[in-house]
């Protein structure tokens, strides 16, 4: 695959992140002086939580306890129009507007249900291990998180911020890297390097 290779998509905070891209490409012939035209394609992604209660981006849930449990389902779909795509996906956490520690990290981390046919590269990234199309074109991430239930005071009247963005990549003509068990574990160009996506708007 060539350096090329298009590469789209950038939503976080659950909502909608959507992004596309539409090029056309043109050449002559010296025979016929005609005009050849290949238009691109594009590949579009929606990152929603339907059932979140803090409701749009940025909403907060209030008097959090520990133990308690949050609905939070992070769902990626395939925006109607879009080229058939791999998808993947980053938590990161904040713990009072800082990086949160490793330790609560893990804790947090041990009571989100990532759901099956996801897997987590080494680069940080949970890769759906199918692609999204026209027909099944959509998946969620996790449905819901548990507050560890031995966080005590040290985290009281303190902000916990769960960020979930989504990237995805044009199915067709691309394969991504993977395992010696055959999962979905990066998205590299031929020669290894790692594929950085491009936020596009559409026009």
């Amino acid at each position: 695959m060539k350096k090329k290779k298009i590469t789209t998509l950038v939503a976080s905070l659950a909502l909608v992140g959507a992004v596309a891209f539409g090029a056309t490409l043109a050449y002559f012939t010296d025979s016929d002086n005609a005009t050849n035209t290949i238009t691109m394609g594009h590949v579009d992604i929606d990152l929603t939580e339907p059932n979140y209660p803090g409701g749009e981006e940025g909403g907060k849930i209030e008097n959090v306890v520990p133990n308690q449990n949050i609905v939070k389902d992070p769902t990626i779909t395939l925006v109607d129009g879009s080229e058939d795509a791999y998808v993947r996906a980053k938590i990161e956490y904040k713990f009072d507007g800082q990086d949160m520690p490793e330790e609560m990290v893990k804790e947090l981390e041990a009571n989100i249900d990532v759901l099956s046919n996801w897997v987590k590269g080494e680069d940080g990234y949970l890769y759906f291990q199918y692609k999204l199309t026209s027909e099944n074109n959509s998946v969620k991430l996790f449905t819901h998180v548990v507050i560890p239930e031995k966080w005590g005071n040290e985290v009281a009247n303190k902000a916990i911020e769960i960020k979930v963005s989504a990237e995805a990549i044009q199915a067709n003509s691309f394969e991504p890297t993977r395992n010696e068990l055959n999962e979905i574990v990066a998205w590299s160009y031929e020669d290894g390097t790692a594929i950085t996506p491009e936020t596009y708007k559409a026009q």
